[in-house]
């Protein structure tokens, strides 16, 4: 009888228990010095990364890792207070529990940008390289005003659903990683591409704060996402996939 052999570059879903509550993981568990986080925009789930993770895990030769962030996609929600900084320590402890917390090349789209800048900051010597996709960042929301930033993303008057209730829950203690954040830049040895959108939600300000954000190293680069707006990951997948295997290249 023919012993069926599984891809291990295809994905599989898993919950894991981080203590307080499960979190959804999807894993392409190639065995792999290195491990890829894939960090979902604000109020999307792993599913936004299913279109790349696989072809990903193949071109790179590497584990990949997305998952639902607490009250998201499938995971459960979590405590009531829950801000970003916990956000990035449910990550760490869900990284611990399955054995791969070091050696991590972090992807992060919009506000899962903001989270991978909090990630660097607080383990910098858990991360090997950074990929920051259009980042929501402490620079902009500092000078647009922490008082405006409901504005950005839909609020619930009455949150019904768990992502409801995980999307408000964002928005009210989001100010404690942009404390985390506020004064720092991207470690200076740390390898980092962050891609900017080409047509940008909010012209001038949007970019020149990207533009600020890898100015301290030689190690940091800027690429415009030419004809893309806010979500590259959904519109040019494949420019997505060749910038993260663009920064492998820098990682000794």
């Amino acid at each position: 009888m023919k012993t069926e052999v599984r891809d291990p570059t295809s994905v599989i879903g898993k919950f894991v228990d981080i203590g307080t509550h499960r979190l959804r993981v999807v894993l392409s568990d190639l065995p792999s010095e290195y491990t890829i986080v894939l960090e979902a925009g604000g109020g999307k789930d792993a599913d936004s990364y299913q279109a790349i993770q696989g072809k990903l895990a193949r071109l790179s030769g590497m584990r990949v890792m997305s998952y639902d962030r607490s009250g998201f996609g499938h995971s459960e929600l979590g405590p009531a207070h829950f801000s970003a900084v916990d956000e990035v320590k449910a990550l760490k402890h869900s990284l611990e529990m399955q054995g791969f917390a070091r050696k991590l090349i972090l992807v992060g789209l919009s506000y899962g940008g903001y989270l991978i800048q909090l990630f660097a900051a607080l383990y910098p010597g858990l991360v090997n390289g950074l990929v920051l996709i259009d980042p929501w960042n402490v620079r902009f929301v500092d000078r647009i005003g922490p008082e405006n930033l409901k504005s950005y993303a839909p609020y619930f008057e009455h949150p019904a659903t768990n992502s409801e209730k995980a999307g408000n829950r964002m928005a009210d203690f989001s100010c404690e990683g942009y404390a985390v954040l506020r004064g720092k830049e991207l470690p200076e040895h740390m390898p980092a591409i962050l891609l900017t959108s080409g047509i940008p939600p909010l012209p001038g300000l949007w970019r020149q704060c990207h533009e600020e954000m890898v100015m301290n190293s030689d190690k940091h680069q800027l690429l415009i996402a030419e004809g893309n707006h806010h979500d590259i990951v959904e519109e040019n997948p494949e420019l997505v996939i060749q910038t993260i295997i663009e920064l492998l290249g820098r990682i000794s």
